[in-house]
């Protein structure tokens, strides 16, 4: 009986951390995307203000 228990604690554990880090990813991810997105448009609207 206790390998059966250990392998639901080892797959509840997993599912933990999977979990934990498709969280940290989207976080990271909704800030790294806002920053690469926003460094271009302020390159391309400098570069017309600097050649005008």
């Amino acid at each position: 009986m206790g390998k059966q228990y250990n392998k639901v604690e080892k797959k509840r554990r997993r599912l933990n951390y999977l979990a934990r880090r498709k969280a940290k990813a989207l976080a990271a991810g909704k800030g790294g995307a806002k920053k690469i997105a926003k460094k271009p448009a302020k390159k391309k609207a400098a570069a017309p203000a600097a050649a005008a």
